[in-house]
């Protein structure tokens, strides 16, 4: 009998993998830490039109590269704001807060590296929660266990 020969490459396509939108924007799971032996994860986010984003946050493990790959995106990194387009990337490091939103009248498409791994349970934690108004109690105890938190506005 023929052992299977481990699968050494892959094509991904716009769309593909798991979709485990949540905030209003399509996040599409490319490739967990499984897939990458460790290395990183791989996600492609679907940006709607004038959608708001999520609020501003600080990654205490992760480090996140965004490359916008359709449209533009607008993304707050430490106060500063920054507009990529197509083609444009932005490296946020872990323990910076940031955000990002889509104030334009296209959809927009970022495909984002993190590193080290893991972002991909948040999202399917958060996917998890039950349909309707967020239970934003419920989402501050799931950041904190994937060690992420919202940015306290200055008072």
């Amino acid at each position: 009998m023929d052992t299977p020969v481990e699968q050494q490459h892959r094509v991904y396509r716009t769309g593909d993998g798991t979709n485990v939108g949540a905030i209003g924007l399509g996040i599409y799971t490319r490739l967990t830490g499984a897939d990458t032996k460790g290395a990183y994860s791989l996600f492609e986010y679907v940006v709607p039109p004038n959608l708001g984003g999520p609020p501003t946050h600080i990654h205490s493990r992760e480090d996140e590269l965004f490359t916008c790959v359709q449209g533009r995106v607008v993304v707050e990194l430490d106060g500063e704001e920054h507009v990529l387009g197509a083609g444009d990337s932005l490296l946020m490091p872990r323990g910076v807060p940031h955000m990002f939103h889509n104030p334009f009248d296209e959809e927009t498409r970022v495909v984002a590296v993190v590193s080290p791994p893991g972002l991909e349970n948040y999202y399917q934690a958060l996917s998890e929660l039950p349909p309707g108004p967020r239970d934003m109690k419920l989402v501050a105890e799931i950041m904190v266990e994937h060690g992420l938190s919202l940015q306290k506005k200055p008072s």
